[in-house]
């Protein structure tokens, strides 16, 4: 079989839908598929990542511009696709940074499969002026998606209407977009999460040494992989951890991760006096990554929306347990108490307990690790997750694709 994959981001931009898209990639190489990735061309110079011999990477242009981005690139990545013989098996489009015209489903002549990974009009829900830093370039992104965002629903309404099938990764994801009232003309919608790559993150990447490295002493070690805006709830993480600080001295908050919002939060936890303890870190390697996810004592996670939560899944394949909000897919990856908690987003107050109850109990934590990583990697390997993805391909193979040409050109 011969896959497109289009995707806006791709190591070494390692993002939910970059990870996503090279581990699956991966996965389905290994078993003799020839896949295409159109991506962007990368920032800087930076070369895409190589993943297996049977996955070529095509990089192309886009519009350097916030939200904009999303159609140039579709449209450069259909052109890719008409030069290269307009002859795939399946195309994927991997949304909501691609965005494909309403001409392009009449234009590529295979099946396309579209997922969701979130969508633009979720996202803005989450968000506030006040999350807006005006001093850094990084909140123009966020600004964009408040402001901008609303413009560029109809092309998301596309991609539920036209595509041969649309795959959304969570329960929650999947009522916000029945919500939109837009059907399918085919009549598919599945649910499948992202998956973990159960190889890179695994309790066997266990090294005290990292937190040396970066300046944390011994103690027990709360561990959060974020970016730092607004809808991510940062504030909100800081508020439960200094509830955990009036109870618990010797534990400590490893932040990973940069955004328009770290200069707020370290302003923060000076007013909650909890700055010696909070360890803002910024982006890591990815060796180093896996070796905090599996060194750490207890992962937290307090964001205010998501489309899944691909954290939570590598800190549990890691043998660390959490402690996270109730958002996008986390009712599906953690079973509550049983290896791990969830919390209504905003109360901060039942994170804390939460956290302190497995931070004492380290018999309870061990076990809910135990339990959390002997599921995750039986169950959410992106082996199991492609097994699914080959089934939709398979049935996408025979449709007529002249009735999505009709629909989107609004033929009777």
């Amino acid at each position: 079989m011969r896959i497109c994959m289009v995707t806006s981001e791709f190591p070494p931009k390692w993002g939910g839908v970059g990870n996503g898209v090279y581990f699956q990639s991966k996965v389905f190489a290994e078993r003799g598929y020839k896949i295409d990735v159109i991506t962007r061309k990368q920032l800087g110079g930076k070369k895409c990542l190589d993943v297996h011999p049977n996955v070529n990477v095509i990089e192309v242009d886009w519009l350097k511009l916030p939200m904009f981005f999303t159609t140039s690139f579709g449209d450069h990545a259909v052109r890719e696709i008409m030069e290269r013989g307009n002859d795939y098996d399946v195309v994927h489009v991997h949304s909501n940074m691609t965005l494909l015209r309403r001409k392009h489903y009449a234009n590529i002549s295979s099946p396309i499969v579209s997922t969701l990974h979130g969508t633009w009009r979720g996202e803005r829900q989450e968000l506030k002026l006040s999350y807006i830093n005006p001093t850094s370039l990084q909140s123009i992104n966020d600004l964009s998606i408040l402001l901008i965002s609303p413009f560029f629903d109809k092309y998301e309404d596309y991609a539920i209407e036209l595509s041969n099938a649309v795959i959304v990764e969570s329960i929650s994801e999947e009522e916000a977009v029945r919500r939109r009232g837009v059907e399918n003309i085919y009549g598919r919608m599945y649910r499948v999460p992202a998956g973990v790559d159960i190889n890179s993150f695994k309790p066997q990447n266990y090294d005290e040494g990292v937190f040396e490295k970066y300046g944390i002493e011994e103690g027990l070690r709360l561990l959060t992989v974020t970016r730092l805006a607004g809808r991510k709830g940062m504030d909100l993480l800081l508020r439960s951890f200094s509830m955990v600080r009036k109870e618990m001295e010797n534990v400590a908050l490893v932040i990973v991760g940069e955004g328009p919002q770290e200069r707020a939060l370290k302003r923060l936890a000076r007013r909650l006096r909890i700055e010696n303890s909070v360890h803002f870190i910024g982006s890591v390697p990815f060796e180093d990554l896996k070796k905090l996810y599996a060194t750490s004592d207890l992962f937290v996670f307090h964001s205010r929306w998501e489309g899944q939560g691909l954290v939570i899944l590598e800190s549990m394949a890691s043998g660390t347990p959490c402690v996270s909000s109730n958002v996008g897919g986390v009712r599906e990856m953690i079973r509550q108490g049983v290896d791990g908690y969830y919390v209504e987003v905003g109360d901060i107050e039942g994170m804390a307990e939460r956290v302190l109850e497995l931070l004492k109990d380290e018999e309870k934590r061990e076990e809910m690790a135990r339990l959390g990583m002997k599921r995750i990697r039986s169950e959410w390997s992106w082996q199991r997750i492609a097994e699914r993805y080959d089934v939709i391909y398979r049935d996408v193979l025979d449709d007529d694709i002249e009735v999505r040409r009709k629909a989107a050109l609004n033929v009777a």
